[in-house]
């Protein structure tokens, strides 16, 4: 009668080699690697899953940062000094902002869809930091702002006024922003994961922040701050998401 060995004894006894078939996996071990297997991946697929989205979201802010920069250019070109675009004697209301888009930046871009209240666009929420706190809310559809989509799905709001917090209300003036999230109204929403904001400062786009020392930069975008300086912290890091970075 022929000896039938486990692959764990396998080792031990010559005769094992003599029939391969002869070898086996008894039901503990199979349990017992599956186990391994089930705790490496545990540990591993989250990882994985955090950097593929931290090199799709650099990717994304880059394209779309060149985007903007270069309907910029192609806008001065053909309009003027941006300075000269707002006019201050204009109610600021959606049609007022919605004119400026569609005469100084629609023509640049390739868009698939205007939009113009909360809601439009499928985007049926405000942004706000991790947080959640209520003081630090980012209208992307809504309040002023007029949304476009780009054909990859990226929203741009442009927000070509400020807020005087003294007086609560809207003001032209200050910079021309933008309110960019790279996955439209798809979850999360979230100020620093897939929203950032970039404005016109000195005749080209740059980040919202741009002269703003590292220690500011790393209070604002961490697990407490607001996060809106998330993007030019993302450049300062040479184009990428490090440790510190509050994913």
């Amino acid at each position: 009668m022929k000896q039938v060995f486990t692959l764990a004894e396998c080792n031990a006894h010559a005769a094992c080699f003599d029939n391969i078939r002869l070898a086996a996996f008894t039901l503990a071990e199979v349990l017992i690697t599956l186990g391994i297997i089930g705790v490496v991946a545990a540990l591993t697929i989250p990882s994985l899953i955090a950097n593929y989205q931290k090199k799709q979201t650099i990717a994304q802010l880059k394209k779309v940062y060149t985007t903007i920069s270069q309907a910029y250019i192609m806008s001065e070109n053909a309009n003027g000094p941006s300075e000269d675009w707002i006019d201050s004697s204009q109610t600021i209301n959606t049609e007022s902002v919605k004119k400026y888009v569609q005469t100084y930046w629609l023509p640049y871009f390739k868009s698939v869809q205007e939009c113009s209240k909360l809601g439009d666009c499928s985007y049926d929420t405000v942004a706000k930091a991790p947080s959640g706190n209520e003081d630090q809310i980012l209208y992307i559809t809504g309040n002023n702002r007029y949304t476009i989509v780009l054909t990859d799905g990226t929203m741009i709001a442009f927000v070509p006024f400020s807020w005087d917090a003294d007086e609560e209300k809207q003001y032209w003036g200050g910079n021309q922003k933008f309110y960019i999230d790279l996955n439209g109204a798809k979850r999360p929403n979230v100020v620093g994961r897939d929203i950032f904001l970039f404005q016109i400062s000195n005749k080209r786009v740059v980040a919202n922040c741009a002269t703003s020392d590292e220690n500011t930069l790393n209070r604002n975008c961490s697990k407490t701050g607001n996060r809106q300086c998330c993007a030019m912290k993302i450049i300062r890091d040479g184009w990428e998401i490090k440790d510190d970075y509050p994913w």
